[in-house]
């Protein structure tokens, strides 16, 4: 329900109420109003106020059933899908996934969807770049690898003074 639709409802309603107790109070002994150019008796003003206000109530209270029935169809069509999902696993775990048994309930088979020569060849370059970034090698490009034993320095040897 919009906020702002209704303070103006409140303030309708209350602005109404006023203007009957107005009406009630100061001229309900006047047999006869000019409101408009119009004759009008002060039940009439009466009777048009309250309408105002029944009217609106009753739209409150329409549009509060149909949030409610808004509500539960949401809720209705949620379990709905929930308890499908679990009977298509059971059409499927005990009679099979043939496109006959599951058509018969209404389900179908997920088809599996096979990339594009584009989507593959785009697979192996952003791979390849991967390999490179982190510098990934396999099993056989690790074997090649071999490491030099360095010769560890000899310090000069010194005459010892005898």
């Amino acid at each position: 329900m919009n906020t702002h639709s209704k303070t103006n409802r409140d303030k309708t309603i209350n602005q109404n109420r006023q203007a009957i107790a107005g009406v009630q109070k100061h001229l309900a002994n006047i047999p006869t109003l000019a409101l408009g150019g119009t004759p009008t008796t002060p039940t009439d003003v009466i009777a048009t106020l309250q309408g105002a206000i029944d009217a609106i109530d009753a739209a409150a209270a329409a549009e509060k059933a149909f949030h409610d029935a808004v509500a539960a169809q949401h809720a209705a069509i949620a379990k709905g899908n929930a308890l499908l999902t679990v009977l298509k696993m059971l059409v499927h775990n005990q009679l099979g996934g043939t496109e006959g048994v599951l058509g018969d309930f209404g389900f179908t088979s997920p088809k599996r969807q096979t990339p594009t020569e584009a989507t593959k060849a785009a697979a192996v370059a952003k791979r390849a770049a991967t390999r490179v970034a982190r510098h990934t090698m396999g099993a056989r490009q690790r074997a090649k690898i071999k490491g030099e034993v360095q010769a560890p320095a000899t310090p000069p040897a010194t005459a010892k003074p005898t």
